[in-house]
């Protein structure tokens, strides 16, 4: 009975001998090991017009469980926004109202050809 406690205290002193040392280690720079990479690190959009570059060059942190919400919200806002001043500005050049796009003007002439 005394040799399984005194087992069982060898072993729990070393297991609390190398926590500790590991703890000790990660505390101190290792030499050759580059610093930690910051959390916030993400590249944002530039300001001014939004081209097809700076949408492939969009990066985001990674979270517990994907992005950073708040990033990409802001991002897709952002795109969201600058499409539909560009659409608008379209429709402004070819003389068309602002409302239903041509497409949606046929599916609706259709659908109403469609009841009578």
């Amino acid at each position: 009975m005394i040799c399984a406690v005194i087992i069982v205290g060898v072993v729990a002193a070393v297991v609390a001998l190398g926590a500790l040392l590991a703890w000790a280690i990660t505390r101190r720079d290792v030499p050759g090991v580059p610093e930690a990479v910051g959390t916030q690190s993400a590249r944002a959009l530039a300001a001014g017009p939004v081209d097809a570059a700076q949408v492939h060059a969009l990066r985001f942190d990674q979270a517990v469980r994907g992005y950073r919400m708040e990033q990409v919200d802001e991002a897709l806002q952002r795109l969201a926004d600058e499409l539909a001043e560009r659409d608008a500005e379209i429709e402004r050049l070819r003389g068309e109202p602002e409302g239903p796009t041509t497409s949606e003007r046929e599916r609706g002439s259709d659908a109403a050809s469609e009841r009578r």
